[in-house]
């Protein structure tokens, strides 16, 4: 286990919330459950670090599905969860959801959950969490800038006032804050067509091009209107485009028109599906010849 406190992982994980689990369990008896397989050495590496500080704790593992959990180590015990990193928050909610059916029979007194990584939200404990403050860690920008230019991206035409009142400033303050954001460029009001008005479904496109063909492909399907989503890849099909239409035969005649007869072209699959989920709207291209 010394060579376990070695990670620097591991030292993140304590030095973070090792504390706060500590006074989350205080004097009851209590139980670390990590989840199978990703939360076992976090789970053995807390276990270890509280042991040496308090007498009355177990460790013990389940599947998140709380199989193989063996419920006499969890009975009358504060308990906590622990995973390596929470991403989609099924594995979370199985997990917690497993242990709360047992909560009355087995008399757990209450039920946590840590990870080392948190990408929605959820934990109760974590050493690194996703969240607007954290993705957007810009000198020039703060919460409420961000939650100001949210309430734009819904509605360009929201007044100062109904923009203060949402975001708790002043109206002097609020138009400052928009007047300061687009002095420094940091975010453009914009006209936007939207898009399940002018389309029904939407394409995928994945394309092997010449390397030398690959620019010149962008920058034509660039400028047309259908196109809102571009990416180079790495691989044989080294292009991802996404697309709207209004018909299926629009996709076809598209894709033969304006992709396979493209020069250095030599394959290109496609998918079809509904109208996007993201993004919703997107704006017009005059100049899409």
């Amino acid at each position: 286990m010394t060579n376990l406190f070695n990670l620097d992982p591991i030292k993140k994980f304590i030095r973070a919330i090792g504390k706060d689990v500590q006074k989350y369990f205080g004097r009851d008896p209590s139980a670390i459950v990590h989840l199978q397989p990703d939360g076992m050495f976090y789970g053995v590496a807390l276990f270890d670090w509280l042991k040496q500080k308090k007498k009355n704790i177990i460790l013990t593992t389940m599947q998140d599905d709380g199989k193989e959990l063996e419920e006499k180590k969890v009975k009358g015990r504060k308990v906590l969860l622990v995973d390596n990193d929470i991403i989609t928050g099924k594995g979370y909610k199985r997990s917690m959801e497993a242990l709360r059916e047992r909560k009355a029979r087995l008399q757990i007194k209450d039920i946590k959950f840590a990870t080392y990584t948190d990408r929605i939200g959820l934990a109760d404990f974590s050493v690194w969490r996703y969240s607007p403050d954290t993705l957007w860690r810009l000198q020039e920008l703060d919460v409420i800038d961000l939650n100001i230019i949210s309430l734009l991206a819904g509605n360009g035409r929201m007044s100062f006032a109904q923009i203060a009142t949402k975001v708790k400033l002043s109206q002097v303050a609020a138009k400052n804050r928009v007047d300061n954001l687009l002095k420094k460029d940091l975010f453009a009001i914009r006209g936007a067509l939207v898009v399940s008005k002018f389309y029904t479904l939407s394409a995928g496109l994945q394309i092997e091009v010449d390397g030398k063909a690959l620019d010149r492909l962008i920058a034509k399907l660039a400028k047309k209107q259908e196109i809102y989503h571009l990416v180079k890849r790495s691989g044989r099909l080294n292009l991802t485009v996404s697309m709207l239409a209004r018909t299926i035969e629009d996709v076809e005649d598209f894709v033969e028109r304006e992709v396979r007869s493209f020069p250095g072209v030599h394959n290109a699959e496609v998918f079809v599906g509904e109208i996007p989920v993201v993004p919703q709207t997107i704006a017009p291209k005059l100049n899409n010849t």
